[in-house]
């Protein structure tokens, strides 16, 4: 059975964001990639507490642009309340100086833009079997409930369904990120939707 941890969080209003913290002692398989855009409640990394693995979600209210790690790696062990790593609020203007450091991230993407992240590491499918039409392309209007594609892990197939907390109930597909039978990993952003609100 899956288990999840809400991260804890500080919010800096002079800087615009916000540090996320460990909500527990544990190891920590990895933290976003500079660049990305984080959803608040969205999954962002797994959390093993006493063998026992934890999806870790940003708060509710939480999200932005990562721009500093502050944990690096995979598999690093984290102890309670430890900064994991900086979000920069609405950072989404085109302007990339305030990431901390260099690396290759996506181009930038506008504000009104909402990431759909995979929910596992597995194999990424745009269509439910070789001849059926792609469940969504670019310019697609989706709605909450709308299916946007598969994820395979070990033989079984999960949905990925547009809506959730933080998501507008009307938008359009603007930009799909992965290939049909990609492997995609934990939390990778498969597509972004326009907020049609």
């Amino acid at each position: 059975m899956e288990t999840k941890l809400v991260a804890r969080f500080d919010e800096d209003k002079t800087a615009h964001s916000f540090v996320v913290r460990a909500p527990a002692v544990g190891v920590l398989d990895r933290v976003p990639e500079l660049g990305d855009y984080q959803n608040p409640m969205a999954g962002f990394a797994v959390l093993t507490v006493l063998g026992r693995q934890h999806t870790l979600l940003l708060p509710r209210n939480v999200g932005g642009r990562v721009i500093e790690q502050l944990v690096k790696g995979m598999h690093v062990p984290v102890e309670y309340n430890q900064p994991l790593f900086r979000l920069k609020v609405g950072s989404d203007d085109g302007d990339r100086s305030d990431l901390a450091t260099g690396g290759a991230v996506q181009a930038q993407q506008a504000s009104d833009l909402i990431a759909v992240p995979s929910p596992s590491d597995g194999i990424f499918y745009r269509r439910a079997g070789p001849d059926s039409p792609a469940y969504v392309d670019v310019g697609s209007k989706v709605t909450t409930g709308t299916v946007l594609g598969l994820v395979e892990v070990m033989k079984c197939f999960n949905k990925i369904v547009y809506g959730g907390p933080g998501f507008p109930e009307r938008g359009t597909v603007v930009q799909v990120h992965a290939g049909d039978a990609a492997e995609v990993t934990f939390g990778a952003p498969l597509f972004h939707v326009k907020s049609e609100e």
